[in-house]
């Protein structure tokens, strides 16, 4: 309600202006006035057209998580897909290796691109955070990244060290394009 409120200001300034213009031609002749009518018409047209033919997006769609009362699983809104966190199976977090948990997050991914509807392809965006980064921990989630990554259409990618809980060495997030 709000936005509707103050795209009719908006809408109302811009009459009032070219109305004041118009008024303001009274006083002009012939070819001048003619050339003057022509330049507020353009005026008032780009106006309008400024103040009606914003592009409006529809409600974001949510998929459930894990933990459905903290977060959800993806949510695709303005034409892109963002994903929580994933990790690989907490369950064996604390026996599991860096590539292996990076296989599980991966997967996981895999899933949750497909339950959108979309694949490897559409993906602009993907942040890693590794438990711990250390030149062999970061060299084994690399082989399964380098492994996994679609080569004709690879996205951005943000490595960090962070601590996480669960015994979580690695967790990734993404973000993709799609259709609304």
């Amino acid at each position: 309600a709000k936005s509707k409120l103050f795209q009719a200001a908006r809408v109302g300034r811009a009459r009032h202006t070219v109305r004041a213009g118009f008024e303001g031609l009274s006083s002009m002749s012939g070819m001048l006035k003619d050339a003057a009518i022509l330049a507020f018409g353009l005026v008032a047209g780009a106006l309008f057209a400024r103040t009606s033919t914003r592009k409006r997006f529809a409600p974001p769609v949510r998929a459930p998580g894990i933990k459905a009362w903290r977060m959800s699983k993806w949510v695709k809104y303005g034409g892109v897909l963002r994903t929580q966190g994933l990790c690989g199976d907490l369950t064996k977090a604390s026996t599991s290796t860096t590539a292996e948990q990076t296989t599980e997050a991966l997967a996981r991914l895999d899933g949750v691109l497909k339950e959108a509807g979309i694949t490897r392809a559409h993906l602009i965006a993907i942040t890693i955070y590794i438990a711990d980064i250390s030149e062999a921990n970061f060299e084994e989630m690399n082989k399964v990244y380098d492994a996994w990554i679609d080569p004709k259409s690879k996205p951005t990618r943000l490595c960090v060290q962070a601590k996480m809980g669960h015994s979580a060495k690695v967790e990734i997030r993404a973000e993709a394009y799609c259709e609304d």
